[in-house]
């Protein structure tokens, strides 16, 4: 099989939404690339993980998948947030705070296989997942 790059970001999609059990669904502003810096610098402090994810290729993933629900949130720059494990103290209120300061909105929750919106996730209050499949 020969690897083009739409096959390429197309597996990359799907392997990240089938491998992470806890992601954030966010939309950003289009962001030059002086501003790109410091948006990333925070997210790295926050240590966070993104993937800018392309419009197209996820809209006809989610469309064949149980994540269907989603598809109309897709339509401007849109990133799947990925805490990393050492950030289980940072808290729900905290993280969209300091994310709303970075121009990203969050839509979205990911928890095992099931997406939530944010008024569905109001009892999510750490990003650990143990803890919030407990919750859940």
């Amino acid at each position: 099989m020969q690897l083009n790059v739409k096959n390429y970001q197309t597996s990359k999609t799907k392997d990240y939404l089938r491998k992470n059990n806890f992601l954030l669904f966010s939309i950003s502003a289009n962001q030059n690339s002086q501003n790109w810096l410091t948006i990333e610098q925070g997210l790295n402090k926050l240590k966070l993980g993104y993937y800018k994810v392309y419009n197209n290729n996820t809209r006809k993933i989610l469309k064949n998948s149980i994540f269907t629900n989603l598809t109309p949130l897709i339509n401007s720059t849109f990133f799947v947030l990925k805490p990393n494990e050492k950030s289980k103290t940072l808290t729900k209120y905290n993280l969209i705070s300091i994310l709303n300061s970075l121009s990203f909105t969050i839509l979205a929750i990911k928890l095992n296989k099931k997406i939530y919106s944010l008024p569905q996730a109001k009892n999510i209050s750490s990003l650990d997942y143990k803890k919030n499949i407990s919750v859940m």
